[in-house]
C-alpha cells in the first residue's frame, strides 16, 4: 500500500503515474529527455490518492502537477511540455515534420497501442487468461512491425535527423509488451530492432520504478 497525505516537495512538477504504464513512461522519456527536474509519484490502481482524486475523473496515468497547473492525459502532457518548455524540443520545427510526427504518434496508437490494451485486459484483468486470444493478438501486433520496420530502414528516427515524440510514442509500447507476455521485436525486422536499441541505451528510457 502506498501511503498518501499532505506532500512536502522541493520539486516544482511531480508525474502521477502507475508502475510500467506505456502511457505514464511517455511523460517519464519527455521529462528527461527535457531535462526538466520532477518528482516521480507512483499509486496503484485500486487507490488514486486525493490530490489526484481531486483533479477529477479523468487524472489517471500520467497526470502531471507543474505548481498550479494540473495536466492528465499523456497526449495532452506530451504537448504541454513541449509547448511549456520549448527548450529542448522533442518536435520538429516545421509544420510538414510536426504533422508528420503526430500522425506517426496515432499510427503506433492505433496499430499497436490498441493491442496492447487488449492485452492488459487480458492478463491484468480477467480472471482467467484466454491463451488463444493472447496469441492472436501477438501475431496480430508482430504482422503490424512489418511497415514500422520498413519506415525505418536508412533512418536514426522516426522523422528527420532527431528524436522526436512519435519516437518516445512509439518505444514506449514495447517494455509494457515484454512486460505483459515476453514478446521481443522478432530478428526479421532488423531495422525496427536497431532502433529500439538506440532507443533503449538512450537514459530517459530507462522504466522508473517505485523506491522501495
Amino acid at each position: 500500500m502506498i501511503p498518501f497525505g499532505p506532500r512536502v516537495t522541493s520539486f516544482a512538477m511531480q508525474l502521477y503515474l502507475l508502475h510500467r504504464c506505456p502511457f505514464g513512461h511517455r511523460a517519464s522519456i519527455a521529462l528527461l529527455e527535457k531535462q526538466l527536474p520532477f518528482e516521480p509519484i507512483f499509486f496503484s490502481r485500486a487507490q488514486h490518492p486525493p490530490e489526484l482524486e481531486a483533479v477529477g475523473p479523468y487524472a489517471k496515468s500520467p497526470t502531471l502537477f507543474d505548481g498550479d497547473v494540473q495536466v492528465w492525459d499523456s497526449q495532452i502532457v506530451l504537448e504541454y511540455l513541449e509547448d511549456r518548455y520549448p527548450e529542448r524540443p522533442l518536435m520538429p520545427r516545421d509544420g510538414a515534420g510536426r504533422a508528420e510526427a503526430r500522425m506517426l504518434e496515432a499510427r503506433a496508437d492505433k496499430e499497436l497501442g490498441s493491442k496492447l490494451d487488449v492485452l492488459v485486459a487480458e492478463t491484468l484483468f480477467k480472471p482467467k487468461r484466454d491463451e488463444a486470444k493472447i496469441a492472436e493478438v501477438i501475431s496480430e501486433l508482430l504482422a503490424a512491425l512489418k511497415d514500422w520496420d520498413h519506415h525505418l530502414e536508412g533512418r536514426t528516427f522516426l522523422v528527420g535527423d532527431a528524436l522526436s515524440l512519435a519516437d518516445v510514442t512509439l518505444y514506449s509500447i514495447f517494455p509494457s509488451l515484454h512486460g505483459l507476455t515476453g514478446t521481443e521485436i522478432p530478428s526479421q525486422r532488423p531495422h525496427l530492432r536497431a532502433w529500439h536499441e538506440r532507443m533503449t541505451a538512450r537514459p530517459s528510457s530507462r522504466l522508473l520504478a517505485p523506491q522501495s
